[in-house]
């Protein structure tokens, strides 16, 4: 294993396809202005206006990616010498911290001899002093070597600096609206075509999203219009007293549906504000960075810091294999009675219904947590796993399958009816159902009839741990401490279907954990 982070000979290699690039632009620009201006051809003038537009352009876009590439070479550079300079010196610490062991246990071996001797022994007493020296030399080449390391990281963080310095300078440097709109749509120009095209599909991505919303929201629709109908059809058999009242819960639940949907949706967005939850706690009663085995202990943490008047979600920040990877943690429903005097809680029946039933409306809930994410310096490249129980896991799977946002690349759920919804393929799903749990099976109110799912998704439909099924529903099935449970006994098969899950945890290495809330 290095002993400095980073790849030197594939940042080198992507440094150099990134000088490669800043060729191409030249060559596409010189390209482009090779076409002679014809006055008499409209269509050619008509051509020839346009490349010229898009050579000036791309002229604007030259220097900063020219710079960029430029300040990456001289990093890359630098983050070999200081990896070459580590390894020699971590070579070197080995070898030193070796020679202190033997000096040190020939120091105790002769002080051992000279302290069981009878009497003073001149041969072994005049040893002493070099025997010391011999130590003390070998504990210094010990210092020396792991200074030589730090110095090597010292020197690999400067030019990394240095670094960025630079690429921010180049892109001050031709600051042009439009342009940095182009620039995060371009991930590389070498191929201006394919960078067009990337352009265009990031664009749709958008159109996708919503259409895949609306879809889903009129299937929902649709399934809570068949439950409407299905009440008629009931009371009808009654007759007309039964027709009548049942026409007359039909109304009300329409009404009270409607009522809760729009009574989020048209809210504003929450003010969200990082908040300590454990500022005066005691050092003992802090949570344990999660891990792999306990992320699902966080819902139930969350869950208890907001309650029924504010929304508390976790986002835990670890430096893994290749970045930084985040994993935010939702809270469920905390309150059930939101028509009937609001408390402050997002995260209440209303946002419940209107994830449910309008996926194409946004909540006031999944705004805050998009908010919270920003406000946590996610960006959206970075990994991240979303982690919730019941309502937390709805809003998990929501955004996993509508918001193309940020890079989801993982979902862990429990209690929460996400079969129905069109999780992409690539993501890590794990989804923990307790059988005797009604809760994961309203996925069939959101129009689920059997959704086919890929191979990194996984369901753990088993019991609850202690079942005590009343009328065939068991009434602690629908438990956050439960679900836990249930999932660390099946930890083993979670990391033989999901190694990649381990990322987002680094028991070892650098672990933030940052707490979020708000209200209405």
């Amino acid at each position: 294993m290095s002993v400095l982070p980073g790849q030197p000979a594939e940042l080198t290699s992507r440094a150099n396809d990134l000088v490669a690039s800043a060729g191409v632009i030249l060559s596409v620009i010189q390209e482009l202005r090779g076409i002679v201006e014809d006055d008499e051809g409209k269509a050619v003038q008509a051509l020839y206006e346009q490349n010229e537009e898009i050579s000036s352009d791309l002229d604007r876009i030259h220097p900063r990616y020219k710079g960029t590439a430029d300040a990456i070479v001289e990093y890359a550079v630098a983050l070999t010498e200081a990896h070459e300079d580590a390894e020699r010196a971590k070579s070197d610490l080995d070898d030193a911290v070796a020679a202190q062991g033997r000096a040190d246990r020939a120091l105790d071996d002769l002080n051992g001899k000279v302290d069981a001797a009878d009497t003073p022994d001149p041969t072994l007493t005049d040893r002493l002093p070099g025997a010391q020296r011999a130590a003390d030399d070998a504990l210094a080449a010990v210092g020396a070597a792991q200074g030589r390391i730090d110095a090597a990281r010292e020197a690999m963080n400067e030019a990394a600096e240095i670094a960025i310095r630079k690429i921010d300078a180049a892109i001050d440097a031709t600051n042009e609206g439009f342009w940095d709109k182009v620039g995060d749509f371009f991930s590389d120009i070498g191929d201006f075509l394919a960078g067009i095209g990337e352009w265009i599909g990031d664009f749709l991505q958008d159109v996708v999203d919503l259409l895949k919303k609306i879809a889903d929201t009129i299937v929902a629709i649709l399934g809570v219009l068949v439950v409407l109908l299905l009440i008629l059809a009931i009371g009808a058999l009654f007759g007309t007293i039964g027709l009548i009242v049942a026409a007359v819960i039909a109304g009300v639940l329409a009404a009270f549906l409607i009522a809760s949907v729009l009574s989020d949706v048209l809210k504003g967005t929450p003010a969200v504000s990082e908040t300590d939850p454990y500022a005066d706690a005691l050092p003992e009663d802090v949570p344990e960075p999660p891990s792999l085995a306990t992320v699902l202990d966080g819902t139930g943490e969350v869950d208890g810091l907001g309650g029924e008047t504010d929304s508390v979600i976790k986002i835990t920040k670890v430096l893994g294999p290749d970045g930084w990877y985040y994993t935010v943690t939702l809270p469920s429903t905390q309150e059930w009675l939101s028509r009937f005097g609001d408390q402050g809680a997002v995260n209440d029946l209303d946002s419940n219904l209107a994830l449910m039933l309008t996926p194409a409306l946004q909540t006031q809930y999944e705004r805050a947590v998009l908010e919270a994410m920003d406000q946590a310096g996610i960006g959206p490249d970075d990994p991240v796993m979303l982690v919730g129980f019941s309502q937390g896991g709805i809003m998990a799977g929501h955004l996993a399958a509508y918001n193309s946002d940020y890079n989801w690349e993982a979902v862990v759920v429990s209690g929460a009816p996400i079969d129905h919804m069109p999780i992409p393929s690539s993501v890590d799903v794990v989804s923990v159902q307790h059988n005797g749990d009604p809760v994961p099976n309203l996925d069939i109110v959101a129009g689920d009839l059997g959704t086919e799912h890929g191979p990194n998704w996984t369901t753990i439909a088993v019991d609850p741990p202690n079942p005590s099924p009343i009328l065939g529903v068991d009434a602690g099935a629908h438990n956050a401490d439960k679900y836990s449970q249930t999932y660390q006994d099946h930890l083993a098969d979670v990391q033989a279907s999901h190694p990649d899950l381990g990322n987002f945890f680094n028991g070892d290495g650098y672990t933030d954990v940052s707490y979020y809330h708000w209200n209405e």
